[in-house]
């Protein structure tokens, strides 16, 4: 019976590890929808698709691409295997800068170390050791880009981790991309501008809200969350801050005794 003991070792890097999403088959390359087909597995959406979802803040273009990536390498030896890791992970930053004309980096993140033991009945010595490299990739999304051209972005992420997938699929465990999305780099610098915006809103409430008896005021804040963002679209990042205050009446002044 085949004995696997995992390692994991604590990494440092700009990025967490991620497990890979479930295989979808599509019938389109580009796009965020899956679509349920009998064509073979080897098909499989790369994009960012269109959300309906319209509750925001504050609506952004996105400035980066974030692609997921992980190079798997099996050898006889856990430094053998690692090197291998190492080789991979270097052509893969040199295809990603030649599929996007420079646009894209690529920060490993994660180590995980897999003894393969023996066979038999008893545990034994391994007989190979798997590596796995966690990995992301940022592509730069310039001001000046349109939506064309940050589609072309896409379609040659696409076409790259396509033809990573027909590697695989020779029996080379090697390089998988998936999990691809837009985001704001620095959402921070957006804080300012969202705080005004709820502050609008929350004038706005009061004068409708309030009466000359019981005028409304603001009471109280609890200090700022972090800003949330989630993607709308290619070209679309909502962003919104959780903010926590109470609005009501200010107390009567005490009546002063005569």
């Amino acid at each position: 019976m085949r004995l696997t003991a995992i390692l994991s070792l604590l990494c440092v890097g700009a990025c967490a590890a991620s497990q890979p999403e479930p295989y979808r088959p599509s019938l389109s390359l580009g796009s965020g929808y899956a679509t349920a087909s009998s064509e073979p597995a080897h098909f499989a959406a790369t994009g960012v698709g269109m959300s309906r979802e319209l509750e925001a803040g504050l609506v952004v273009r996105p400035d980066a691409l974030i692609m997921d990536a992980r190079v798997e390498k099996e050898a006889p030896t856990a430094a053998q295997a690692l090197a291998l890791a190492q080789i991979t992970t270097t052509e893969l930053a040199a295809r990603l800068q030649q599929a996007t004309s420079g646009a894209a980096t690529f920060t490993p993140c994660g180590t995980k170390v897999t003894p393969v033991g023996g066979r038999g009945k008893v545990a034994g010595p391994s007989e190979a050791f798997d590596v796995t490299i966690e990995g992301r990739i940022e592509v730069a999304l310039a001001p000046e880009l349109d939506y064309w051209k940050r589609s072309a972005l896409v379609a040659a992420l696409a076409e790259l981790a396509d033809r990573y997938r027909a590697d695989k699929a020779a029996a080379d465990k090697s390089v998988l991309l998936h999990n691809t999305r837009v985001v704001v780099k620095n959402p921070e610098t957006y804080r300012g501008k969202l705080t005004e915006i709820w502050v609008q809103r929350a004038r706005a409430f009061a004068a409708a809200a309030q009466t000359h008896e019981a005028p409304l005021v603001l009471l109280d804040c609890a200090p700022p969350g972090d800003i949330a963002q989630k993607e709308r679209s290619l070209e679309e990042v909502a962003l919104s801050l959780s903010v926590s205050c109470r609005l009501g009446s200010p107390k009567a002044a005490p009546a002063v005794a005569r």
